[in-house]
This record gives structure tokens, sequence and C-alpha cells, in this order.
């Protein structure tokens, strides 16, 4: 194994951490094509690279990939193709990450090759085959960091109604197709940029798990930690005395919560638990929490209060929409942006995928002809207005069809926590 070799190798763990089929097939394409460009065949690792393709550089190995690929940048794209993603990748990319590792010196390495294979004699490249392991399980631990960062901005915006999510999507696929080709032609300098980059992520990543955890205060009755935003103790019920707000994404603010009624339904619209401020994690109205077990919208009038709240912000949303349609085109996405955050969210974040998928891309239809009509003056003053209308409606809908919907019995184990309800 040469060094140039180890060098792609570790560097590959900085970009398929962020995908896992992109920069296989641009390390494959640059493998095959680099050593007839000028720019490329003088350059240490490509003069090691036989001009006769191996498996990682033929032709069927760079289709696959290249449509691969093409699918993980399309699904990125999309919110409910990126949670569907997230359940699986995180073993994807490892994997991908040693085979391109393998395709890489089985292209510039042959000895590399005689040791890696089954036929080898027992011991024989037991370094090589640790060498793998390790860039496969540093691209894992990489992954779950970057992923553990990630959950942040989706927790306080699931369905990227104000596209950051996308933007970053954008970044790391740039990132995958940049960065690998300036590591094969520059290697050293992306190796030190590739450290300086992971090291900040993992510091990042146990910062959001200290700033979680440290924001937790102790109960005054059993001394359990609590979220200060909770109403109350998800172990004894003991009322938290003074309960603080809750942030635009999710977390606990310093101000105190004023309005208790009210803070208890924006604890439910940033999906948290209305008792214990626990985050929810069913896509359903009527769910128990995983740690108080209270059962959300199970009251009636507790339902109709939180649908209520949410509804009596669509004049003043009608309005500002209306104003930002006055703009034609540039006054869309703004507008599009206040009227989800504000009337679809808080009833998104509980519509289950199948139902939720066949509402957005319905209303999408209707949406495409609201479009046009918004570079019409005067009558597309009022496109978005109606499509922020008609979410909100549709979206309210189908929320309150699901609350007839009984929430799923926990396991006895689960049962075993006893359940508290302190809401009046």
């Amino acid at each position: 194994m040469n060094v140039m070799s180890v060098m792609q190798g570790i560097g590959s763990v900085g970009f398929f951490s962020s995908r896992a089929f992109l920069p296989a097939f641009i390390t494959a394409l640059l493998l095959r094509v680099g050593p007839h460009i000028d720019a490329l065949k003088d350059t240490k690792l490509f003069r090691n690279v036989t001009g006769n393709p191996s498996w990682f550089t033929s032709d069927g190995c760079l289709v696959v990939l290249g449509l691969l690929a093409a699918l993980e940048i399309a699904a990125t794209k999309s919110a409910d193709a990126r949670k569907l993603l997230e359940e699986f990748d995180h073993y994807l990319k490892p994997a991908l990450a040693a085979l391109t590792f393998i395709g890489i010196v089985s292209t510039a390495d042959a000895k590399f090759v005689e040791h890696i294979s089954l036929l080898a004699p027992s011991g024989a490249g037991i370094v090589d085959y640790l060498f793998t392991l390790l860039i496969a399980g540093g691209t894992y631990v990489l992954a779950m960091s970057r992923s553990a960062l990630l959950a942040v901005v989706s927790d306080a915006d699931e369905d990227d109604d104000m596209g950051v999510q996308k933007l970053f999507s954008w970044a790391e696929d740039v990132w995958a197709t940049a960065g690998v080709f300036f590591l094969l032609v520059y290697p050293l300098v992306m190796l030190l940029l590739i450290a300086v980059v992971a090291g900040l992520l993992m510091l990042a990543r146990k910062y959001v798990g200290w700033r979680e955890e440290s924001s937790k205060i102790a109960c005054v009755s059993c001394g359990h930690m609590v979220y200060p935003c909770a109403v109350a103790c998800p172990k004894c019920a003991t009322k938290v005395p003074a309960p603080v707000k809750i942030g635009f994404i999710g977390g606990s603010k310093r101000s105190p919560a004023t309005d208790l009624a009210s803070h208890e339904l924006r604890l439910v619209e940033k999906r948290r638990c209305p008792v214990c401020a626990t985050k929810l994690e069913e896509r359903r109205p009527r769910q128990f929490c995983v740690a108080c077990r209270h059962e959300t919208m199970r009251d009636p009038h507790f339902a109709e209060r939180y649908m209520a709240q949410v509804a009596s912000r669509l004049p003043g949303v009608l309005g500002v929409t209306w104003l930002l349609s006055l703009i034609p085109v540039i006054g869309l996405i703004p507008g599009v942006i206040s009227y989800r955050m504000a009337l679809v969210a808080p009833f998104r974040r509980y519509v289950p995928f199948g139902r939720r998928f066949f509402l957005k891309w319905g209303i999408r239809v209707l949406f495409f002809f609201l479009i046009l009509l918004q570079v019409v003056p005067v009558l597309g003053s009022f496109a978005v207005p109606v499509m922020a209308l008609v979410s909100f409606l549709a979206y309210r809908s189908s929320y309150a069809g699901l609350l007839d919907e009984p929430a799923v019995a926990p396991s006895p184990r689960e049962a075993s926590v006893p359940a508290h309800s302190v809401l009046a």
C-alpha cells in the first residue's frame, strides 16, 4: 500500500460522512480519465494508475455509481426523502468509503490487491485489512456527528420551509464533488482542511449535547433533571415553579413563560410534550410521551385550543402574504415561508408520511397555477394569500381527522412508568 493511497483513504472520510455514492462516483471517474488529462497525469497518484480500467473504474461500475449518485442528490433535496435516506445512510457511507478505498488501491497499487484477495495466505495483509476498517469506522463516527448537528436544524424546521436544509444539501454536494478532486490533486492541503472541518464538526456535536443537558434543572421535589421549559417533572409530576419560554428552534429561552396555557400549546407546536417538554417521536396528534407517559391531545378541549391558537394567526399571515404578493416573483419566497411556518407546520408535524405526501402534491398542482398568476398585476397580489388559506384549511382538516385515532398503547415495560398529567 503506497503513501498516496493511504492519504486518499484518510481524506475520503471527510467526504463520505456527507454523501455515500457521490464521492465514490467522482473518485472512480477521475481515476478513469485522470491519466488522459495533462493537468492530472503527472500528479503523484496518477503516475501509478494503469491505463487499463479496474473493476472500480470499469464502464459498468461508473454507470451504476453515476445513477446512484444522481438519485442521492435528488433525494437530499426533499425533506421527506432525506428523512427516509437517513434511516440507513449511516451504514451505506462506511461501506462505500471502504469499497472506494479498495477501488483506489486496486487501480494504483497491485500489491494491495494481492493482500486483500480472499485467496491470499492466512494472515497476509492484516495491516491492509485494519486500515480499511479504520476508514469505515472513521466515516461512521463523522457521519453520526453530522447527523446529530443536522437534527438540531431539522427539529426546528422539519419540513424545511425556510430552505436551510436544502441549502446545506447543495453545499455538501459541492464539498463532496470538488473536495474529492482537490484531494486527488493536492492531498496534503486537503488533508489539513478535512482535519480542521472534522475537528470542528466533532466539537460542535459535543457542544450541542452539552448545551442540551446543561440547560436542565433539578426538580424541586425529587431532584430529577428536567427541561427548564417543562411544565412538570416527568418522574414525580411536581410542577416546575417558573417554566421558561421555548425558542424558535425548540430550545429553552431565558425569559419566563408568563402565559402557562399558551406555553403548553407552544410546546406541542414544537413537537414537544406539553407536560415535560420531551421531544415527541411519532407523527400523530395522539401519542404517549416517552418520558412522562402523558397522552397528547387526549383531551378534546386541549386539541380545540391548539387548533384555535394556530387559526388566530390567519388574519395577520394573510395580510403579510398579501403585502409580499405585491412584489412580483421576489415576494413569493418569503410569503410562502411565512405562512408555512405559522399556519402549516404546527399541523404538518403530526401528519403521517403517506397522508402528508399525497396532501402536499395535491396542493402543489393548484399552486402551480397560482404561482403563474402571481406575475399578473392586481390578481397576482392574491396568489400567496390563497395559497396560505388553502394550505391551512387542508392541513388543519387532515390534523383534525387524525384526532379520532387513539394513541398506540405503550409496551408493558413502558407502561410500568407512571403516567402523569398536570394539564387542566
